[in-house]
């Protein structure tokens, strides 16, 4: 019906361009419309006593659109087309042959469905107007003769790379469109803004066919496992463990070492979700590379169980982080958080003591050289020290050029800053006039009596519940009980107000109204953190001697406060689908990056086999070295990382990585339409569903690329415009005729 009213089929109007062969100015077309309803308008006025105004308006709309068409033909409107040229354009035809399209969806594996797809008569079409060009592809674009035979189903999904593959192998030669037919599962993580501007720069557009269900309720997924890589004996780790799923249900996590059980949870898969998160926590005591095992056990019905299981990496590291402590006068805190920390073998408590207006009372150094001259004052000195803890001390005890020292060790080093609470410390010591006060988590209030000797019961915030190194058992309930059994803390300090990223953890309850007293926010590289009180001592004074509630509180502090800080040498590898990133970051003492080095990584396959990768700057990240690997096996992976200048050798470190060949195609395993359609969009190609391909070969037909043909359709003799012009003048008619003035 289109085509006999319109002369001509919907996509030549789609794609056609609209022009008019008379050689007269459109604005001729548009005065001559406002003449005619001028006059027109004129004719109703001086009319319009005999039909009245709603009338007359009414006759005076049927006769300008009247006239607007009769005008509109005599200029003889035109599509210019153009299209691609029978018989001398190709089009590539891509095929996904990654692992992913072998796992069964619905009645038959997704690959069963892609040929289902080329079996389609719109191929057959395709191919008596254009070469047909064949290419398979997991990681690499290959050129096959026929889809036939297929090659081993590949390891990896690359589409970018497949794409631009294919676009730079037909460089020399017409190349119309290029479809390409995949579920999507692109697990390199290479598909980002930047790849697709290079593949739509070529201007060849490419048309996507997704294969496969884009939900699968029967099944549920590990989508992802985030958990401290590095850590200290002893401490509690928090996993975030995410599950994708399409309906409702209830799954159960399992996470373990070995043969060790560490910890298991049910997680409640509510239906308005696909993506459902927990939190599980477990502690972490033998020290070296732990191999931890996280398990999904879904329903019985799952017909794909590895994307169930992720194994993790994890570095229970033997290393002894130093912390600095610098407290103003011998009080109760300073003497029970040492006692606290002695028996913690992986943080050596560094404390500076001020005894008398210029004496110093030093524990915890290495030898007698460590903190001889008082507080650092060059970086070198200072930045060794992984975290800083200022107690009961005056701002006034440090020159500007320490103060500064201070806020670089937080910012530039990404050092832990904590202060606590005294009659001499936060407002009461003069820090808000100091460039320490923009690293702090709160705006401090101006001197005066911010510090106040009354006893206060501590609580916890919905936000510190949450965080494992405040909680004395894992359960909420007995967790929270323990908590408010503890005894008062001997003092108090008034804050001020928060800083927008700062998140309060512990609160106390003053004259019923609940203040912040442990407030903590991260600043550049590093964090900050205030504890408004110098009388957590309470806690192991008014407690039984064997209670070691305060001893856990402030050991779990110290780990907290360490466990994440930058080093001057790091050096990781991670898993990106079937490759590995290896990464390292060189700095020098001062924490500036170090150029022009040669980095070279060492690593040992679990087969025990060596290979030497080197690693290349990135251009725009000074002191930052990066290099891909491919692994050929599953298992652990060590790497001895060597960096030299010359023959001076500036840094060295040691990683491990756990790696899981072949496995990532089982995940995100539903057709992932997002990244198609946007692959399309991109390169002005369209998404196409494997049942709906009806209008494939007309748009390719209309490629911008390759050798095209231009055509002229003429528009004023479409049927539809004698039609409506019929259609326009009868309706005048027929409403004069009723309304009596024929």
């Amino acid at each position: 019906m289109f085509e006999f009213l319109f002369k001509y089929p919907a996509g030549e109007f789609r794609f056609g361009e609209l022009i008019y062969l008379r050689d007269w100015p459109v604005t001729a077309m548009l005065l001559l419309w406002l003449a005619g309803a001028a006059l027109l308008m004129l004719l109703a006025w001086r009319r319009g006593r005999i039909l009245g105004p709603s009338r007359m308006l009414v006759i005076s709309a049927l006769q300008l659109a009247m006239w607007a068409l009769v005008l509109w033909v005599m200029w003889q409107p035109a599509l210019l087309i153009k299209s691609l040229r029978s018989g001398e354009n190709s089009v590539a035809l891509m095929l996904d042959t990654s692992a992913s399209m072998s796992v069964p969806d619905a009645d038959a594996t997704r690959m069963q469905q892609a040929k289902g797809v080329l079996g389609n008569a719109v191929f057959a079409d395709l191919s008596r107007d254009y070469q047909l060009r064949r290419y398979t592809f997991a990681a690499n674009a290959i050129k096959q003769d026929s889809f036939d035979a297929l090659p081993e189903s590949g390891s990896a999904t690359r589409i970018g790379d497949s794409v631009l593959q294919v676009l730079n192998a037909s460089r020399t030669t017409p190349l119309g469109a290029v479809v390409l037919l995949s579920d999507g599962s692109e697990n390199t993580g290479q598909l980002d803004p930047a790849q697709l501007a290079e593949i739509s720069r070529f201007g060849v557009p490419v048309h996507v066919i997704g294969i496969g269900r884009e939900q699968m309720p029967e099944d549920v997924e590990l989508d992802s496992v985030l958990v401290p890589t590095t850590t200290l004996p002893g401490s509690k780790l928090a996993a975030r463990i995410a599950v994708r799923h399409d309906g409702a249900g209830i799954a159960r996590i399992r996470i373990s070492d070995g043969d060790k059980l560490l910890a298991a949870r049910e997680i409640i898969l509510p239906k308005d979700t696909t993506i459902s998160t927990a939190w599980i926590e477990f502690d972490m005591n033998d020290s070296g590379y732990r191999d931890l095992k996280f398990e999904l056990i879904g329903s019985d019905k799952e017909r794909e169980l590895r994307n169930n299981i992720r194994t993790q990496l994890v570095n229970v590291a033997s290393d002894v982080a130093p912390v600095l402590y610098v407290e103003g006068e011998p009080r109760w805190e300073y003497k029970f958080m040492r006692r606290a920390l002695e028996a913690d073998k992986s943080v050596r408590l560094v404390s500076m003591l001020r005894t008398t207006t210029n004496g110093l009372y030093r524990q915890g150094v290495e030898n007698a050289d460590e903190l001889k001259d008082g507080f650092p004052v060059t970086r070198e000195d200072l930045f060794k020290y992984h975290a800083l803890v200022l107690g009961n001390i005056q701002a006034a005890y440090f020159s500007k050029v320490q103060l500064q020292l201070m806020q670089e060790f937080v910012n530039l080093r990404g050092g832990s800053l904590l202060m606590l609470g005294g009659s001499k410390a936060l407002s009461e010591g003069g820090w808000a006039n100091t460039s320490l006060n923009e690293v702090l988590p709160v705006k401090l209030p101006d001197p005066g009596k911010s510090f106040h000797r009354v006893q206060a019961q501590a609580s916890l915030t919905s936000r510190g519940q949450r965080e494992s190194w405040l909680k004395f058992s894992d359960d909420p309930a007995d967790n929270t009980r323990q908590w408010n059994a503890l005894p008062m803390l001997a003092d108090y300090q008034d804050l001020g107000a928060l800083k927008p990223a700062a998140s309060t953890l512990m609160t106390v309850k003053v004259q019923n109204k609940e203040q912040p007293l442990f407030v903590t926010q991260a600043y550049g590289r590093g964090h900050a953190a205030v504890f408004a009180t110098g009388g957590s001592w309470r806690w192991q004074m008014s407690l039984p001697v064997e209670d070691q509630h305060h001893e856990f509180f402030w050991r779990q502090v110290m780990r907290g406060l360490v466990t994440d800080v930058s080093r001057p040498v790091e050096f990781a590898a991670t898993a990106t689908g079937d490759d590995l990133r290896v990464r390292a970051t060189l700095r020098d003492k001062s924490f500036q990056p170090q150029r022009d080095l040669q980095v070279t990584a060492i690593t040992t396959s679990p087969s025990g086999a060596t290979e030497n990768i080197n690693l290349k700057p990135v251009t725009d990240q000074p002191g930052v070295y990066e290099a891909k690997y491919a692994p050929d096996a599953s298992g652990t992976f060590y790497m001895d990382m060597q960096a030299r200048r010359g023959k001076e050798v500036v840094g060295t470190a040691h990683t491990a990585v756990h790696h899981d060949q072949g496995t990532a195609e089982y995940f995100s395993l539903r057709q992932n339409r997002s990244l198609l359609s946007q692959l399309a969009a991109a390169t002005g190609g369209q998404y196409w569903s494997a049942d709906n391909l009806a209008g494939l070969p007309e748009a390719i037909r209309f490629s911008p690329s390759g050798i095209s043909e231009q055509q002229t359709r003429t528009l004023w003799d479409m049927p539809i415009n004698f039609l409506v012009l019929l259609l326009l003048k009868a309706s005048e008619w027929i409403l004069r005729r009723r309304w009596g003035v024929i």
